[in-house]
């Protein structure tokens, strides 16, 4: 399967990736596959960046967040297996294998908990899980629009995964993607175009290589991931913050006009709201693009307030 993934990165490719990414990009061992990851600042707080579902180039895309978060911490922006530059693997998809993995880069990077761990969409159920099961690691959780348990996710996997590793497997993705930025076919390009636009940081050079990067991350590992993205959610159901969790979430307003059960599944997972809050704020999902320094400030000054350094 990672032979099969690495197809998609020609050496070219992955090359401008890297020379763009700078000095602070590394690759950890973690089970016998190489993970991307970059550490950017040394404060004393130890941020985890973790990407949603799917996010063509989470280092890229999380730049200006980790750029402005470092300045006052250690950041750690993680390409989970399967995603950006890491390689793919043959594990299964579930909250519990993507938790350890990542845990394993930790310890292979020497840094150690506890962590504030900053979850994108999907990560969201992998930060619970990460909480839940190993409290002592997890100083604070702050979501970026991240998610929760809900009844629709719970009881519905897409079947387009199984449909797409045939695409995958006759060299198809590159041509969806092509075909996506001249027609808007499927709504992604646009989609991510639009997200990058709104944010002065991002270069056209940047929004160019996120977009291309596309083109492979819908590769086997990840379309795994989605295929059992209804069970991720069931592990979630019922899991609420341990009520001495400091925990932020930022819920994009558009969310909330598309999930119904956004916004309230997140307020469920409250057990105590003198350190547990949930703001909404007007943008994209991907609302660290365009927001990345309103996303920071609040973020220091809610961890200033309910997360004491060591």
């Amino acid at each position: 399967m990672s032979a099969l993934f690495h197809r998609w990165q020609t050496p070219r490719d992955k090359h401008a990736i890297e020379q763009l990414i700078g000095a602070e990009h590394r690759y950890v061992d973690v089970n016998g596959h190489r993970m991307s990851v970059t550490v950017q600042g040394s404060g004393p707080r130890t941020v985890i960046l973790m990407p949603g579902l799917a996010t063509p180039e989470p280092i890229i895309g999380f730049a200006p967040l980790a750029e402005k978060l470092a300045e006052q911490n250690t950041v750690v922006t993680v390409e989970p297996l399967g995603m950006g530059l890491s390689d793919g693997t043959d594990a299964p998809r579930t909250s519990e294998a993507i938790v350890d993995e990542i845990r394993s880069a930790l310890v292979t990077l020497g840094i150690d908990g506890p962590y504030v761990l900053m979850p994108h969409s999907v990560s969201g159920l992998y930060a619970l899980w990460w909480t839940t099961h190993h409290p002592d690691e997890v100083a604070a959780v702050v979501g970026l629009d991240d998610e929760r348990y809900t009844a629709d996710a719970a009881h519905g996997s897409p079947d387009w995964p199984s449909w797409m590793s045939i695409v995958n497997a006759a060299g198809g993705t590159r041509d969806l993607i092509a075909l996506d930025k001249s027609t808007d076919y499927l709504g992604l390009v646009a989609d991510y175009r639009e997200s990058l636009g709104d944010a002065a940081e991002f270069t056209t050079e940047q929004q160019d290589l996120y977009l291309q990067a596309y083109s492979w991350v819908l590769n086997p590992t990840v379309l795994d991931e989605m295929a059992r993205g209804a069970q991720n959610v069931q592990a979630a159901e019922g899991a609420v913050f341990p009520p001495t969790l400091p925990a932020l979430s930022f819920l994009a307003a558009s969310s909330l006009e598309v999930e119904p059960e956004w916004e309230s599944s997140h307020r469920a997972a409250i057990s105590n709201p003198a350190i547990q809050q949930v703001t909404v704020m007007d943008g994209h999902h991907y609302l660290f693009h365009a927001h990345a320094a309103e996303i920071a400030e609040s973020t220091q000054k809610f961890l200033d307030e309910h997360v004491p350094t060591r």
